[in-house]
């Protein structure tokens, strides 16, 4: 004869179980070990955008890259990104770079060892959007800015081939009354008109730092560009980081990511910038998805 017990516990029965403290602590785990497993799965899959040098490292080139993120199903703190950079429209692997995922603080950092270099990579996640660098080590200078975009299921990876734009523009500074008697900051405004292979206006404001006079200062930069770019028309927004260490300049501008509209759309690149006789030339180096 085969027997069921069936136990039914009361709602006060069920409420002193869980004021167990071992069994409040287990389902505080559970439930935080939920968490991180999802945020770490929202990684998973593959982010596209730009790897830019920093300052004068060696041989370093700027580069278009897939990173294909994967998650260790027994711990969702191990992340692996097989990296591959875009070389004539076609992806070449790199290697693999293993991070180690904060879910806290929503980071990942992780340590580069190779025959000729050592580094640090440190990137924060925000959304489907991915930015960091690569530190080299011992000094921890900046070697690479990296920012990437998670590729939306179902949208057709991009292997566009990078180009160049190049050309010259003529740049007028206004420099702001902010009424701050720290003369180590300053603010201005400034228009460029754009002639070449890049035709057009921009405009943007510039937040100044330290005594030019003394060799050593910074500024920082964001720009809107309206016009057209090898005849592809739309906008899109720069963002400059440049600073001077006794004397010598180090100047980055990088194409905001998701900024660029109508054909400008998805374009990602890095501008360069060199003045000679006090004539302002540039190299827009870009790429940007199959219209």
């Amino acid at each position: 004869m085969k027997t069921t017990f069936v136990f039914r516990l009361g709602r006060s029965a069920c409420h002193r179980f869980y004021e167990q403290p071992f069994v409040f602590a287990l389902v505080l785990l559970l439930f935080a070990t939920g968490v991180v497993c999802a945020q770490a799965s929202s990684l998973t899959g593959d982010w596209i955008g730009e790897s830019i040098c920093v300052g004068e490292v060696g041989a370093c080139k700027d580069e278009h890259v897939v990173y294909h993120i994967s998650v260790d199903p027994a711990d969702a703190s191990k992340v692996k990104i097989g990296a591959d950079k875009i070389v004539n429209g076609k992806p070449e692997f790199m290697g693999d770079i293993d991070l180690k995922y904060d879910a806290k603080n929503n980071t990942l950092t992780g340590e580069l060892t190779t025959p000729r270099y050592r580094g640090v990579w440190e990137f924060t996640v925000k959304g489907n959007m991915m930015w960091g660098t690569l530190s080299l080590l011992p000094d921890k200078r900046i070697g690479r800015q990296i920012r990437v975009t998670k590729n939306e299921k179902g949208q057709v990876m991009s292997t566009a081939m990078t180009s160049h734009a190049t050309g010259t523009f003529e740049v007028k500074l206004t420099p702001q009354d902010d009424k701050n008697e720290d003369k180590s900051l300053g603010r201005m405004t400034f228009e460029k008109q754009w002639q070449g292979e890049m035709q057009g206006t921009s405009t943007g404001q510039m937040l100044t730092g330290g005594d030019v006079n003394t060799g050593s200062a910074g500024y920082v930069a964001i720009e809107k560009f309206k016009g057209s770019v090898k005849g592809q028309k739309g906008t899109l927004i720069f963002q400059h980081s440049a600073t001077m260490t006794s004397g010598k300049g180090d100047l980055t501008i990088t194409v905001v990511p998701g900024s660029g509209t109508e054909e400008l759309k998805g374009i990602s690149g890095k501008l360069t910038i060199k003045i000679e006789n006090g004539k302002h030339f540039y190299d827009f180096e870009y790429s940007s998805p199959p219209q």
